[in-house]
């Protein structure tokens, strides 16, 4: 068992393959949540493996419920899109700035169809202090998993939760970043990911489940910036 567990939500057309390598040693452990059609698909290059058809978040939630005792035994649990091409180094780094600067939740910047511009890499900076990590590929650590996993099951879409997460973790004593040293390329337009013709089918409209989630958590406004940058001294 390592240190880290990064789980994928993955269909048939999955990049997470190319996010393995070739016999270099990693610090996490990989579960693949299969949601495609072939049945066990994935699974010999998965340490551990989930099959549940369906949304993201909702397959999330049901792990974090019926596999908690296993997720408690890492230190850091994250949560990909299948869409996102990335080296194994981006992710074995990923999981090492989590660990050196004690982040409770964080997210390499991503490149590509990018929802949020404040998730577009900064050169000249190591990482940045916001308020805002996305859905798309959020790394947490054990205290952060603890006090949010019961918000997964909010918004079958994703969309939303980075509002609650932000409410319930402020800064300073929380520590929210997007990591800009690192970055992932997001393939997939936006609104035309994998899974988009599932929440069609459900009738689930993001934009409306958003609204409802920050409804019943109280946020009228929401800010999306930063409180403070890292710098990479070695570009000054």
């Amino acid at each position: 068992m390592r240190d880290n567990l990064l789980i994928v939500r993955a269909g048939d057309k999955s990049l997470h393959p190319a996010w393995l390598g070739g016999g270099v040693s990693r610090n996490f452990d990989l579960m693949v949540s299969y949601y495609g059609t072939t049945p066990g698909r994935f699974r010999d290059e998965a340490d551990h493996y989930h099959v549940m058809t369906g949304p993201r978040w909702p397959a999330h939630h049901a792990i974090c419920t019926e596999q908690a005792g296993l997720l408690a035994r890492y230190q850091r649990v994250g949560f990909a899109c299948d869409d996102l091409e990335a080296p194994l180094a981006t992710w074995l780094n990923l999981f090492q700035c989590c660990s050196w600067y004690e982040l409770d939740l964080a997210q390499p910047a991503v490149e590509g169809h990018v929802i949020r511009d404040i998730t577009k890499p900064v050169e000249g900076v190591i990482l940045r202090y916001t308020t805002y990590v996305e859905v798309m590929c959020p790394v947490f650590s054990q205290r952060a998993l603890q006090r949010l996993r019961g918000t997964f099951s909010e918004s079958v879409s994703g969309w939303g939760l980075p509002y609650i997460w932000s409410k319930q973790m402020p800064y300073p004593e929380y520590k929210l970043a997007i990591i800009d040293a690192l970055r992932i390329q997001h393939k997939s337009p936006i609104r035309e990911g994998t899974l988009r013709p599932t929440l069609d089918a459900l009738g689930i409209d993001p934009r409306e489940e958003m609204k409802q989630v920050m409804a019943r958590h109280g946020i009228e406004k929401f800010w999306m910036g930063e409180h403070a940058r890292l710098r990479d001294s070695r570009n000054e």
